[in-house]
């Protein structure tokens, strides 16, 4: 088990198209609308091990932010057209859960490494909210969430009954129900065992999200979503 704080730089780029036809241009929420671009987050991973040689491995954590500011451009969302020197609060939310079934090769006291199939949950969602006159909010949000299958494996070397380092990798590029693209899922890093129950680590972690949306009435648009950063933790193990 690992609870901890994961400190990514987070860069999500949004694209909404029109109910019409054709493709908008892509909106960087962090560098044009000025929503955060690094976040202190509470993460979590629970490792399950059964037999000699199956395990069940999770995932989670949550980002969300928002941010008002006066537009310097023009920008497309959806039908609109939000013209530079507008008002508005925009903001975007990601939660990833994830599970993943392993088999392990090698399970001797130095070595640990195996392949297995994984799925991440992914609920993922942005807005812009306009000010207009008398004081009222004119809003627009887009959301999608959904499973999304994926490989991967993992490899963990042991120098010492102290020590563990190594890492895992998650991948896969698909079509899905509501989505058609491709996640990318790593971690790597060391863990160091302070009792015999009780340890302290860290990770540098990268999750990528690039996917195509189709959600008829919601969104039809495009996500780009990357976050990158060390995950800082306490483990416990039984």
């Amino acid at each position: 088990m690992q609870l901890g704080v994961y400190s990514p730089r987070r860069d999500i780029t949004v694209r909404v198209d029109g109910s019409i036809g054709g493709e908008n241009g892509s909106i960087d929420f962090d560098d044009e609308l000025g929503v955060r671009q690094r976040d202190d987050i509470f993460a979590a991973e629970l490792t399950w091990r059964f037999g000699k040689k199956w395990s069940l491995r999770t995932q989670y954590f949550d980002s969300s932010g928002s941010k008002s500011s006066v537009l310097a451009t023009d920008i497309e969302w959806g039908d609109d057209i939000i013209e530079a020197g507008s008002s508005v609060t925009a903001g975007t939310s990601f939660t990833l859960s994830r599970i993943f079934f392993g088999r392990s090769f090698d399970s001797s006291p130095k070595y640990d490494y195996g392949i297995g199939l994984g799925l991440h949950w992914l609920k993922t969602g942005a807005f812009i909210e306009r000010d207009i006159i008398i004081s009222f909010g004119e809003a627009s949000t887009v959301s999608a969430s959904g499973p999304l299958p994926n490989i991967g494996g993992w490899l963990y070397y042991s120098p010492s009954s102290k020590w563990l380092v190594g890492g895992r990798l998650d991948w896969l590029q698909a079509s899905v129900g509501d989505y058609a693209g491709g996640i990318f899922n790593l971690a790597l890093g060391a863990n160091y065992q302070l009792t015999d129950h009780f340890g302290v680590g860290a990770k540098y972690q990268v999750f990528e999200l690039n996917a195509d949306v189709k959600k008829s009435n919601i969104w039809r648009g495009r996500i780009n979503t990357e976050f990158e950063g060390a995950y800082v933790y306490l483990s416990g193990n039984w």
